[in-house]
C-alpha cells in the first residue's frame, strides 16, 4: 500500500519523465490536474514496489494501466485505488486473494 498526499501544486516534469512510460506521460500532459495524475500512478507503482513486484531502481519498467482505465491489474495483483481531496493511496493485492475475499 502507498499513500502521498495530493494537492494542486505544478508538476516535476523531470521527475515524472523519469519514473513514468510515453503512456503514462501522454495522460498526464492531457489531465486538467497533472500533478495529482501523477501521484495516482506513482502510488500504483510504489505499492508493487512494496509488495516485491518491481523495484525502484526503474520505476519506468511498471507498465502500468493509467489510472482510470480498465483493468486496474497488472501481472496478476489488482490495483486498489482511492483518494480524496488531500491525499491519494493504492493497494496492491493478488488477483486469487482478491477473489477468496469476495467469495
Amino acid at each position: 500500500m502507498d499513500v502521498e498526499a495530493a494537492d494542486d501544486g505544478p508538476l516535476d516534469w523531470r521527475t515524472a519523465s523519469s519514473v513514468c512510460t510515453e503512456k503514462e506521460l501522454s495522460a498526464l500532459r492531457s489531465d486538467t490536474h497533472p500533478r495529482r495524475a501523477f501521484l495516482r500512478q506513482w502510488v500504483r507503482k510504489e505499492s508493487l514496489v512494496k509488495v516485491g513486484a518491481g523495484t525502484l531502481d526503474e520505476p519506468a519498467r511498471l507498465d502500468l494501466p493509467v489510472y482510470g482505465q480498465e483493468p486496474p491489474s497488472w501481472h496478476g495483483w489488482r490495483l486498489l485505488d482511492w483518494g480524496g481531496a488531500e491525499a491519494v493511496g493504492c493497494v496492491a493485492a493478488r488477483e486469487e486473494m482478491r477473489l477468496r475475499l469476495l467469495g
